[in-house]
């Protein structure tokens, strides 16, 4: 029979809580800091293939500094979140593994497409010293302390070094419009796709319904559902590129935009405009260029112009809605 099901897991979304067993599996793991640890991300991701060796990676920002520059407490602790982060992503792990298991046992595993993804870039918030009232108080009223940390009464996050070591090579992370703000992993698995391994190709989140309803054979509802009007649906199926028989999923002259806190952009191909927030426009080849090291706005001046004023298309098209105050900028 067939069936559709969503699964949503919160972790490892800030509060970072983990059963002690888990985080135990990762002591000491993390000693070394976020800076090695970006480093030896990057080295491994030009190893595999990921990126060119020679891409140049955005240089993190850190409003406390590098990692030698953090007093032997501050390491300590810092060092224990990202042990109870990776003891989250572990659990997920694990019940990511228990849906598939169910799946086999039942038969329906080689019938089902498995869509697996995550809905921004890595969280760099400092949480114990972040701006938002609510997480200030949340954060007042917990338990702290090194050996608590982790347990339901706790209350932390991995902050900025560890984030920009997960979204290495890229730019920032979650709230900012920048490739390390969106550009995330996914997955998908189905018998019938021959596309194998890693896909270059760019999609976007809204393909995936798109994709659902192409499988199931479903025609789109256009502007209309069930006698009401409803928003077109934006997106193309990943069904023919997955299958091989088309080299992109979107073409050079989609536009594809963004926009979250104030921070927005907008891609067509390989192009990107980018504003961090700040009003500011910049211009980025993001296939030569994915750590958005190169604004390109005085070498490219006629293409920022003609993405811009495709922006202000897509904006009217969807009805953004620009913030009048920053709401979250970590």
């Amino acid at each position: 029979m067939p069936f559709f099901a969503y699964l949503t897991f919160t972790a490892p979304h800030w509060p970072l809580q983990a059963p002690r067993e888990d985080i135990a599996r990762y002591k000491g793991r993390y000693d070394a800091g976020f800076d090695e640890l970006r480093a030896q991300r990057l080295k491994r991701q030009a190893e595999l293939g990921l990126i060119d060796p020679a891409v140049a990676a955005h240089v993190p920002i850190l409003k406390q500094g590098s990692w030698d520059s953090l007093t032997a407490e501050q390491r300590r602790t810092a060092a224990r979140d990202m042990e109870i982060y990776a003891a989250m992503i572990d659990r997920m792990d694990q019940n990511v593994g228990r849906v598939i298991q169910a799946l086999k046992r039942n038969g329906d595993y080689d019938n089902t497409v498995i869509v697996f993804l995550s809905d921004n870039g890595a969280e760099g918030m400092d949480v114990e010293n972040g701006q938002l009232p609510q997480i200030r108080q949340a954060v007042q009223t917990a338990d702290n302390s090194i050996d608590n940390r982790g347990n339901a009464s706790s209350y932390v996050g991995i902050g900025p070094g560890w984030a920009q070591a997960a979204t290495a090579p890229s730019w920032l992370y979650k709230a900012y419009a920048t490739e390390g703000g969106t550009h995330t992993v996914a997955f998908t698995g189905y018998r019938g796709f021959t596309r194998k391994g890693v896909a270059p190709g760019f999609t976007h989140v809204t393909d995936i319904v798109p994709t659902l309803l192409d499988l199931a054979h479903v025609p789109q509802p256009g502007t209309r559902f069930q006698g009401r009007a409803v928003a077109p649906i934006r997106g193309r199926s990943w069904v023919p590129y997955l299958t091989q028989s088309a080299s992109l999923v979107h073409s050079g002259d989609e536009s594809i935009g963004t926009e979250l806190f104030g921070s927005r952009s907008l891609r067509q191909g390989d192009w990107k405009i980018m504003d961090l927030g700040d009003g500011v426009w910049r211009l980025f080849d993001v296939a030569r260029d994915p750590g958005e090291t190169q604004d390109l706005s005085l070498a490219q001046a006629d293409r920022k112009a003609k993405l811009i004023a495709a922006w202000e298309v897509y904006a009217k098209d969807v009805g953004v809605i620009l913030p009048d105050q920053q709401l979250y900028r970590p």
